[in-house]
């Protein structure tokens, strides 16, 4: 601070001295123009004065050179000015040249016209300041009665100031320099002793910045300051108030920081603990989750099996599941839990669970569904939700069964063809709603048929600029290995997934599964999935049935069978049934598509409504009502009767109701049948059937 105060004044000085001594030489050469210009006129007019007497017409350059010595100096200038007249030239009232003093260069129009203008009436003497320090003077050379009968010019050379600052110059350096040096040193003086206060009080602040007490010098100094009655007394008292205040906080607040340092360290030691503990417990919850996946999948030679999962945190919400049921189906789900963490992971472990003991209750998928929703909901405090794809596969019959309750639809890859989704059934997620029915579908495995089944941890897995993996890049790689067993399958499909997400944070659980039908051998017809992938209402049973009556007749009647076990039919109700199918199945495949079997698209459906079974056959063949079909005559021997429409006669006679409906350019027979119509054995008018 004193530095800067000591720089200003001295800067500000020096500027000052300068801008005096530039004052005093502009004055200087201000006051030689005066004269010279004065002198000019002077001398100009003394010449002509003394050219009155003369003769102008015949005067000579010699009597102009004796003018030279007669009018320098002239008696009308002042004695002590330096001039040194140079040149005179004669003009005659025309303003032509007659004569001029020795060396006079040649006259031209800059001094025709000032002689001129000066022998004007009324004007007077023409003064020029010409370069390199030259005066001229131009003055009319006037008669009695003040007609011009003439001009002369003058020019001269006026060397005053010059001569005086070459005297004097030593003496005018010596005195800047020295005032110079009295200024600065003044300057400097007065800013020292002004910045003094203000550089103890700077260094007492930063004692007080670095903690400590300022030294007792400049303690003394400040309190010494403080006495005097101007502005440094009043903020060196307000620093010293301030200063012992900081001095009592500082001793307060070293206090409290102790204080709270021994608080925060015991708080950190317990809160080291607990997060060892958090620690501890969730490496517990991950071991125990690792430990309810199961790791030893079902092996059978009709079918491989191959899973896997990750959580995003240390415990997830994903699961899979792959067992034998007790009739010796090939049971398998895969699932997804709202959320993340220790609730979504316990939820996990209850849900896979409560589904594994249904699926041995129920042979039918859907009821074991519909029993594990209606459990969730009861002990589902935190209202999640599982997404949950849940099938069973008959071994022998080489059928799939499944309930896809909000999950994405895996992928089916049949041989020589490209990966399809599975059709949906329509279900919602497990735990939203109790008393909920949901809809199972039946498909035909052909052998070397293979499911991929995944979680949303897959496809929306993110690289690192934010790009999901998508279903786009998963169907490629379904397609390109879709020949590869389910481990190799699932560990390509992997790898593919770790190269495309780098170092990128996984954000959800990933978790897949992959299977593969390589059936017993007993199934050898090609099947040409159709069409038939529409949603039914709620409790439905749904089979899409393969075009191939060797083949499909026995899976028709396992579905039944299997549905009608689970109602608690009766031997006569499953009798009529399989009977009715087999002609409505005959009939589509002989009538509708001969020699081209392999375009039809076939379903049956099946649901339980009170006390009445309703059972719904669709195919896309040419339109054609069974109920319309030319009735036989009973009463004539069979040798009599034409062929063929006995079997839809008998199967409008025997149901309670039948409808028909052509919707969607398919074939939709409806069949409704009453419990209550059967005795539990064949009655005599089943005998048509055989």
């Amino acid at each position: 601070m004193a530095g800067r105060i000591v720089g200003m004044i001295s800067v500000l000085t020096l500027a000052g001295v300068i801008a005096a001594v530039a004052v005093l030489v502009l004055l200087a050469f201000d006051s030689e123009e005066d004269s010279g210009r004065r002198t000019a006129k002077v001398l100009a007019e003394s010449v002509a004065r003394s050219l009155l007497a003369a003769d102008l017409s015949s005067l000579s350059d010699e009597e102009v050179n004796a003018l030279i010595r007669i009018n320098a100096p002239a008696a009308d200038v002042d004695e002590t000015d330096a001039v040194d007249l140079s040149y005179i030239w004669v003009f005659n009232a025309a303003g032509r040249h007659l004569a001029a003093s020795a060396g006079a260069r040649q006259i031209g129009r800059d001094e025709i016209n000032p002689a001129r203008a000066a022998m004007t009436p009324g004007a007077e003497t023409v003064v020029e300041s010409l370069p390199t320090g030259i005066y001229a003077g131009t003055a009319a050379i006037r008669a009695a009665d003040g007609a011009a009968i003439g001009a002369v010019r003058v020019e001269f050379t006026s060397n005053q100031i010059g001569a005086h600052f070459d005297i004097y110059r030593t003496e005018y350096i010596i005195g800047v320099i020295a005032l110079l040096v009295v200024l600065v040193l003044g300057s400097w003086f007065l800013a020292r002793r002004l910045a003094r206060p203000i550089g103890i009080m700077v260094q007492a602040a930063r004692a007080v910045e670095d903690g400590r007490q300022p030294e007792p010098a400049i303690a003394a100094s400040l309190r010494n300051t403080s006495l005097t009655r101007d502005e440094y007394g009043e903020l060196a008292g307000v620093f010293l108030d301030m200063a012992r205040e900081v001095g009592a906080r500082e001793i307060r607040l070293n206090s409290l920081v102790e204080e709270r340092t021994l608080e925060l360290s015991e708080k950190n030691r317990t809160l080291e603990d607990t997060q060892r503990e958090i620690r501890n417990d969730l490496e517990m919850a991950h071991s125990v989750q690792a430990a309810l996946v199961p790791s030893d999948l079902p092996e059978d030679p009709r079918a491989g099996v191959a899973a896997y999962m990750t959580p995003a945190l240390d415990v997830g919400g994903d699961f899979y599941d792959a067992f034998m049921t007790d009739d010796g189906r090939l049971a398998f789900a895969i699932a997804d839990v709202s959320g993340k963490g220790v609730a979504s992971a316990l939820m996990m472990a209850v849900g896979r669970a409560l589904l594994r003991s249904a699926a041995n209750q129920h042979p039918d998928p859907s009821r074991a569904i519909a029993s594990t929703n209606d459990q969730l909901c009861s002990m589902n405090p935190k209202e999640l939700f599982i997404t949950t794809f849940f099938g069973v596969i008959d071994l022998e019959l080489g059928t799939l069964t499944y309930v896809n309750a909000g999950h994405d639809p895996p992928y089916i890859m049949r041989p020589n063809q490209a990966p399809e989704m599975i059709p949906l059934t329509g279900g919602i997620a497990l735990g939203v709603l109790p008393g909920l029915n949901y809809t199972e579908t039946t498909i035909p495995l052909d052998p070397d048929t293979a499911l991929y089944l995944y979680t949303d941890g897959v496809t929306e897995a993110e690289d690192a600029s934010g790009q999901q993996f998508g279903r786009d890049r998963l169907e490629g790689q379904l397609a390109e290995h879709a020949t590869l067993g389910p481990q190799e399958l699932m560990d390509t499909i992997l790898a593919d997934l770790r190269g495309f997400s780098g170092d990128a944070k996984q954000f959800d659980d990933i978790t897949c599964m992959a299977l593969r039908f390589v059936g017993g051998g007993a199934l050898t017809d090609s099947y040409i999935p159709g069409q038939g992938d529409r949603r039914l209402a709620s409790g439905w049973r749904r089979m899409v049935v393969q075009p191939s009556l060797e083949s499909s007749l026995p899976r028709v009647t396992a579905f039944v069978e299997r549905f009608a076990g689970a109602e608690g039919m009766d031997v006569g109700q499953i009798y009529r049934i399989n009977l009715a199918l087999d002609e409505l199945l005959t009939n589509t495949l002989e009538h509708g598509f001969p020699k081209r079997v392999e375009e039809a698209d076939i379903s049956v459906a099946i649901r339980s409504e009170g006390d009445r079974v309703v059972v719904r056959y669709e195919d896309n063949g040419p339109e054609f009502n069974p109920l319309e079909a030319p009735g036989q005559d009973t009463e004539l021997a069979l040798e009599e009767r034409p062929i063929g429409g006995l079997g839809l006669q008998l199967i409008a006679e025997t149901f309670d109701e039948v409808t028909y409906e052509r919707v969607d350019d398919r074939n939709v027979t409806t069949l409704h049948q009453s419990r209550a119509s059967s005795n539990g054995e064949p009655d005599s008018d089943d005998s048509a059937f055989r």
